[in-house]
């Protein structure tokens, strides 16, 4: 199946037309998903600990939006696990120079997703994608569809801070603007006090350029055949 934005390889795997490179690994995405950014950012402990009635998560490269729609399920759980909590919303904001389209996203869905509730979430997407910004019950999705340097120049300018960071843009050698100095540079400044960030890359290059811009990095065991990924936060 060839679309505007993916091809698929080996029929299970989309490919992006644009880098050359995978949207998520297949085997394990969904798993992979939550070890990396719902772990690596310790989503669960944080929703807890917070005080504040909105948490916000920044994200580089939206994609399939994957990663969207496991964090939108891991909140819906603290939700009904802790009706009473001050914290009652979440924010989401991304950035995607080439947004998928919605039967492209209802492809990766049914080929990837295989829980129940999940895929609802994934159908409700659906329903209101291509929107620039999509509200449903206790979570907003707010997605710029525009180059990641804009994206960074609306967020210096906004009073916008980012609880925690998904940095997940395709790999550093062939999207290199995606893990810039310059960017992640941008992003620190609006990063909570104490916020996180998580990544699936433990480039070298990758990680100088977080410290250089600020972040407290440190090397995590990765998911699977991933030897490390980067962890880390503004201290």
């Amino acid at each position: 199946m060839t679309t505007t934005n993916i091809v698929w390889y080996d029929s299970v795997t989309p490919l992006s037309t644009h880098f050359n490179d995978v949207y998520f690994n297949s085997d394990g995405a969904i798993a992979e998903t939550r070890y990396v950014f719902i772990e690596g950012n310790k989503l669960n402990e944080r929703f807890l600990a917070h005080t504040q009635s909105t948490f916000t998560i920044g994200e580089t490269g939206f994609g399939s939006g994957l990663n969207f729609l496991i964090v939108w399920q891991q909140f819906c759980h603290f939700r009904q696990k802790n009706p009473n909590h001050p914290l009652k919303r979440l924010q989401f904001i991304s950035i995607e120079k080439y947004p998928l389209s919605a039967d492209e996203l209802q492809a990766i869905y049914s080929a990837v997703i295989n829980e129940p509730d999940l895929l609802n979430l994934a159908r409700q997407l659906e329903k209101q994608w291509p929107c620039q910004y999509c509200q449903f019950p206790d979570v907003d999705l707010n997605v710029f569809f525009a180059d990641i340097n804009q994206f960074s120049s609306q967020l210096i300018s906004s009073n916008l801070l980012i609880d925690a960071w998904f940095f997940d843009g395709f790999s550093p050698a062939k999207n290199p603007s995606m893990w810039s100095a310059e960017l992640f540079s941008a992003l620190y400044e609006r990063t909570a006090h104490n916020g996180t960030f998580a990544t699936f890359t433990a480039a070298s290059e990758v990680r100088r350029n977080l410290i250089k811009a600020g972040f407290n990095v440190r090397k995590h065991q990765g998911y699977g055949k991933k030897r490390e990924m980067l962890i880390g936060c503004k201290g």
